[in-house]
């Protein structure tokens, strides 16, 4: 049995079959277009920039720690855009403008250290006082900025002068006008020395200045160890001279009288040449911290670089 040939079907069948080739080859051509959009994307040359590792408020000190470094296209980044080498001109300035997380850091954002106000010089949490020099004795004159003094206080007590340590590796931070790494007034004499210290030293250094008398001894910058020894008493008792009856001196004969007897007279006690006498020397009971911000940074820098050797070794117990 043949089933008669329809002609039109044929050709719409043709058509259908063209269409949909066409259809396919469109649809591969798109892909193909989209692929080579992305591939060309891709090698858009890129470069490195500083952007902030996390939110940033105004006035932080810049440290390696609140940046990061992120890729961006060359033809869309800022000309004046900080490249990771520029990051050691930006360490320890202050941020002028807060900063989201991502941001691109420019140098308009940091404040430059020229013209920048002293207290820039702050650290978080710290306080600059000014004294006279006329207010600290001793090694006043011979201080320079960038130098640690140990600031002993005299005052008197139940009738007795004291002298003990008050604020140890206090870090000078301006001589006058002169300042460490600044042009100042070198060479030419000043009235005021400016300390670095935490808002309750500045408060003793106050009241001590008020009730006592301050005495700067100067410190070595890598010394580390506080003390905890003051005096007490006068000047005699402060070298151990003793303050009984001289042993040159004749001793005094004391009478005694025994009712109705006739007065007799014995000899009085001679002290004893033999006990060592006391002096004004002795340790407070706390051993004072050293104030100094550097020196706690240093040690504490110490400390986790000792950590550190320790995990290395594989010394810490599991």
């Amino acid at each position: 049995m043949r089933f008669p040939f329809d002609r039109q079907s044929a050709i719409m069948l043709g058509i259908a079959l063209v269409a949909g080739m066409l259809a396919m080859w469109g649809a591969r051509q798109h892909i193909q277009g989209r692929i080579q959009q992305i591939e060309a994307r891709a090698k858009v040359p890129t470069v490195q920039r500083i952007v902030a590792a996390r939110d940033l408020p105004a006035g932080v000190r810049l440290r390696p720690e609140h940046l990061a470094v992120r890729s961006f296209p060359a033809e869309v980044t800022s000309s004046d855009s900080l490249s990771p080498e520029g990051l050691a001109a930006i360490d320890g300035r202050l941020l002028r403008a807060p900063l989201r997380a991502g941001d691109v850091l420019l140098p308009i954002h940091a404040a430059s250290e020229k013209g920048a106000p002293f207290s820039s010089r702050l650290g978080e949490g710290r306080r600059a006082i000014t004294m006279p020099i006329d207010a600290i004795n001793s090694a006043s004159g011979l201080l320079e900025p960038g130098d640690l003094i140990d600031l002993y206080v005299s005052f008197d007590y139940q009738r007795r002068r004291i002298t003990a340590p008050l604020l140890q590796g206090v870090l000078v931070l301006a001589t006058g006008t002169s300042t460490e790494g600044g042009a100042g007034h070198e060479g030419q004499g000043y009235s005021t020395v400016t300390l670095d210290t935490a808002p309750e030293d500045a408060i003793k250094l106050v009241a001590a200045r008020q009730s006592g008398s301050l005495t700067a001894l100067l410190r070595r910058s890598d010394d580390g160890t506080p003390t905890q020894r003051a005096s007490r008493g006068d000047l005699a008792s402060l070298i151990g001279v003793s303050q009984g009856t001289p042993i040159s001196q004749p001793p005094r004969r004391a009478p005694v009288i025994y009712g109705d007897r006739p007065v007799r007279r014995l000899a009085g006690l001679r002290p004893n040449s033999d006990v060592a006498p006391t002096t004004g020397m002795f340790d407070l009971p706390d051993v004072p911290p050293l104030v100094s911000a550097w020196l706690a940074a240093q040690e504490s820098m110490q400390g986790t670089e000792l950590g550190e050797e320790i995990t290395d070794a594989g010394l810490t117990d599991d």
